[in-house]
């Protein structure tokens, strides 16, 4: 009887034993937290370009109006918006004003007339207004595009009046609006790349062609005329457009790519979130220099090999263990 006892006692001892062990094990289990992942990059040593950024727009050298050169009607137009023509090619006629009251004068007589030597007499009077009438050509001054016509027929014009305008396409170039501290980088001849945001087309190269010498007052920029080599057709006049320059390129810089880099705004400082060993992210103070759209340039806070976060490092705070995702 005292041997059950005894067993039994035992047999709860080593229970109760167990089972506290395992209530220690849940608890610190329980206090482990979760560690945050990151995808990090190395810095590493490259190449990139100085640049001027700026906006603009195409315009193109060469854009007329072609005008009257008479007083008179227009009694026919050729051509619409859109339409391509060539070097002296007849754009519209224009019937003089003299000539207009002629034929006017004797169409009148002839509606009037009430015999037949009346109605002779005037139709002969109209055949020599029409024979002898003055009329005016307008021709294009140059090959290129119509993008605006000003008059209808049968519309009464003065010398001088604005009958169509007329551009040449192969003189389009691009006008970029730059903010004058930047100027002073520029120079001709310097490689430019003009985009369009508002057309999937591959970016346009050129080069720096030349520079207003006088400076908007408004925007404080000046207008800087880039050269390109072919602009596709759709690109017309008026189109808008980013520009960058190169003015110069750092070699053998420390980079890193775009967002692995975040700004301080209550200490106006750049920082990045440095891995030490392979799970610990430590804040860490840099100083960037240029920039491009994929990398910032580290002048001071890291070297060629250190690894940073780049994704779901931002927020953590300093010395936060992580777990580095990596990708097969």
């Amino acid at each position: 009887m005292t041997m059950k006892i005894l067993l039994s006692l035992l047999t709860l001892f080593w229970a109760a034993l167990l089972s506290g062990c395992a209530s220690k094990n849940d608890d610190s289990e329980s206090d482990v937290k979760p560690r945050a992942t990151v995808e990090v990059a190395p810095a590493v040593l490259g190449s990139i370009n100085d640049v001027v950024s700026s906006s603009g727009s195409f315009q193109v050298l060469r854009d007329e109006r072609v005008r009257s050169t008479i007083n008179g009607k227009i009694e026919k137009v050729f051509v619409l918006e859109g339409d391509a023509v060539d070097k002296g090619q007849v754009l519209a006629t224009i019937l003089s004003q003299e000539s207009n009251a002629a034929i006017a004068g004797a169409e009148q007589l002839l509606n009037q007339a009430t015999t037949d030597s009346d109605r002779q007499h005037a139709e002969g009077a109209l055949r020599l207004a029409e024979s002898t009438a003055a009329r005016a050509k307008i021709t294009a001054p140059f090959s290129g595009a119509i993008i605006h016509r000003f008059v209808t027929e049968g519309e009464l014009v003065s010398q001088g009046s604005d009958i169509v305008e007329l551009v040449d396409p192969e003189t389009k170039y691009f006008l970029a609006n730059v903010p004058l501290n930047d100027v002073p980088a520029l120079k001709a001849g310097q490689p430019a790349s003009v985009t369009i945001p508002a057309m999937g087309i591959p970016p346009l190269r050129g080069t720096v062609q030349a520079m207003n010498p006088t400076t908007d007052p408004g925007s404080q920029s000046v207008q800087v005329r880039i050269k390109l080599g072919a602009i596709p057709a759709l690109v017309t006049a008026g189109t808008f457009g980013n520009v960058q320059v190169k003015v110069g390129q750092h070699n053998s810089a420390v980079l890193v790519p775009k967002p692995a880099v975040f700004h301080d705004d209550e200490l106006n400082q750049y920082v990045v979130w440095r891995i030490q060993g392979d799970s610990l992210a430590l804040i860490t103070k840099v100083m960037v220099g240029l920039a491009d759209s994929s990398h910032y340039e580290i002048l001071s806070g890291l070297k060629p090999g250190d690894i940073v976060a780049t994704v779901g490092g931002y927020g953590l705070p300093d010395s936060t263990n992580v777990t580095v995702e990596t990708h097969e």
